[in-house]
């Protein structure tokens, strides 16, 4: 059995990185009857024939995933549906209440699963699930765990950690000292000429307005909110449009977006700047897109079994983490192809964003989010 171990508080370490957080960590052990266990569960899991998975959009991750875990486990089929995860979500509870369960496992960031799929009661347990030893011997996993967003410590199982970068900016029209600090952006020469990608939904946006609430504090940051809605020209939900428009220079930059689709836009050859975080006040460790749930009532729950043991494994997380560069848990994984400005820096200090308590808002916060940016 696992053993689990709850911290109120603590120091979280990234060699040479101090990061401050109040996360909930489960600590694995490696059980000696694993290969009984693995044998009987890739038998049922042939059986099954498939596995259905729901993760981020995009080509390079699809093939990624899908052409990994076919030279993994030939045997089993790989169903992979790929959008932006509150779509992945809306779509699951559309099926759930009409009685369909089609999808074993969602590969999503961890607002989607506390603000979606934690809700609609979508989750089993996923310590359980995880066999094979380079899974559970947390002497692979950065500080020694597995780390958990949930509360429970029990059903979303992070696998990155990374910085989040809080705006792009189109290289003809902005310098990057003239953004790399988070006042700058209430300058009134930048009226009318960026975006904001809507902080209201589940995503990046929100990640980027609750790190400016956590370091300003309430009445600065209420200051700051209404301020910055009034100097940007648009909020968007389009993450990919907001990003294409910043390259195509209708406007100057994007505060809040996708970080996940800047990286596959800048792999396919679009250009831009990318700021990694604000010389003031930093930004934020996120998971990205980097966390799994293991469905309820999954109709292939062996071979989603088997697909969260390769995914977590040295392979699974080598090939998400080249398709989206993002920075893998495991210690085993290279960081050589990943920019820099992902990578949290030695001495710097990181606010992270991905578990449960810092997810939801609070009360004040979501008042004056909705008066601002409320459709």
């Amino acid at each position: 059995m696992a053993i689990m171990l709850k911290i109120a508080a603590f120091l979280t370490f990234i060699p040479g990185v101090l990061i401050l957080a109040h996360p909930e960590l489960a600590l694995a052990q490696t059980r000696p009857d694993w290969k009984l266990k693995w044998e009987k569960v890739l038998k049922d899991a042939k059986g099954e024939g498939k596995v259905v998975v729901f993760g981020p959009p995009g080509e390079l991750i699809r093939v990624a995933i899908t052409q990994g875990f076919k030279k993994a486990s030939p045997e089993i089929t790989i169903e992979y549906g790929g959008a932006y995860s509150r779509e992945q979500a809306a779509k699951l509870k559309a099926e759930r209440e009409g009685g369909v369960y089609s999808a074993d496992v969602f590969l999503a960031g961890t607002s989607t699963f506390h603000l979606y799929l934690k809700p609609m009661g979508a989750a089993d347990p996923i310590q359980p699930a995880l066999i094979l030893p380079e899974v559970t011997d947390t002497k692979y996993w950065r500080n020694n765990t597995l780390e958990f967003s949930d509360k429970e410590g029990m059903y979303n199982l992070v696998f990155v950690n990374e910085l989040k970068n809080p705006l792009v900016y189109n290289l003809d029209q902005v310098k990057r000292e003239e953004v790399d600090e988070l006042h700058e952006l209430l300058d009134p020469k930048w009226k009318g000429k960026f975006v904001i990608s809507d902080p209201l939904p589940s995503g990046s946006g929100n990640v980027t307005f609750r790190h400016i609430w956590i370091v300003l504090g309430p009445e600065k940051a209420t200051d700051y909110y209404r301020k910055i809605r009034a100097n940007a020209a648009i909020v968007d939900r389009d993450v990919r449009r907001q990003i294409e428009w910043v390259a195509q220079g209708k406007y100057a930059f994007a505060l809040g977006h996708s970080d996940l689709t800047a990286q596959q836009l800048l792999q396919r050859g679009l250009k831009f700047g990318v700021l990694g975080e604000f010389k003031d006040y930093g930004t934020s460790i996120t998971a990205s897109a980097g966390s799994v749930t293991l469905l309820n009532r999954a109709p292939r729950p062996n071979a989603a079994i088997v697909f969260i043991n390769w995914m977590l494994g040295k392979d699974g997380q080598t090939a998400w983490s080249k398709a989206m560069n993002n920075v893998s848990r495991r210690l085993d994984v290279p960081t050589d192809h990943i920019p820099r400005y992902r990578i949290p820096k030695p001495g710097g200090k990181y606010w992270i964003s991905h578990f449960e308590k810092d997810v939801r808002r609070s009360p004040e916060e979501e008042k004056i989010l909705t008066e601002l940016f409320g459709r």
